[in-house]
């Protein structure tokens, strides 16, 4: 099991697990801080390697570097266990998924596997749907195969601050393809979290400026 670093999440879901997909889905900006810290609590949990898929140009060095900091862990031997790969067309992330991703984990054997912005390069309008469609159930497959077999943490998060939409029937196939379905929907006073399969839920508030307040990540006791 692998922490988010964020309190509530964390007491709801209990941790990201071994040998499962959890899919991160909703519009709050909290979303992209997860990966982040994901990072630097794999390495701190297990002193092992994360695999960061990056569909989205999301990835972010400085911030895990950042978090690290904070958690009083060596910034530099974090990032030394962090490979990011980053993809720009839906072609580049079938083959980092289908070819290239089970030699990274021979090779760095990593704990976890985030793949950031999971949908956003299957809804690229100049790849037809029907092979869009293709790529996604195939690339899914795989990466269930990889999860299972290397009981891999394995996390997906969604489009920037909206919920996946169901073009192409992207939503309808992620969901219907990982144990979990974290929603988090931002409010004017709070986030909401859903887990949607075990049928659970919390909120978080929030102060002025949409700052969470620093019990919320376990900060203060």
């Amino acid at each position: 099991i692998v922490l988010s670093g964020i309190q509530k999440l964390d007491s709801l879901l209990g941790g990201f697990k071994a040998g499962e997909i959890t899919f991160v889905d909703g519009d709050s900006d909290l979303i992209s801080i997860i990966p982040n810290q994901i990072c630097v609590n794999t390495y701190r949990t297990f002193g092992s390697d994360t695999l960061y898929l990056d569909g989205g140009m999301c990835a972010d060095p400085y911030k895990i570097a950042k978090y690290a900091r904070i958690m009083e862990i060596d910034q530099k031997e974090t990032l030394e266990h962090v490979h990011i790969c980053r993809a720009f067309t839906v072609h580049q992330l079938s083959t980092l998924i289908c070819d290239m991703l089970e030699p990274a984990i021979k090779r760095y054997n990593p704990r976890t596997l985030i793949i950031g912005k999971m949908p956003i390069l299957y809804l690229d309008s100049d790849v037809k749907t029907k092979e869009a469609k293709t790529l996604m159930t195939t690339n899914l497959e795989k990466i269930r195969e990889l999860t299972e077999n290397y009981e891999l943490i394995t996390i997906f998060t969604n489009l920037d601050r909206r919920m996946v939409s169901n073009r192409r029937n992207i939503r309808k196939t992620l969901y219907s393809n990982v144990d979990e379905i974290v929603k988090m929907r931002q409010n004017e006073h709070s986030i909401y979290i859903e887990l949607v399969k075990k049928q659970r839920e919390t909120t978080i508030l929030t102060i002025a400026n949409g700052q969470l307040l620093l019990k919320d990540f376990g900060l203060v006791i």
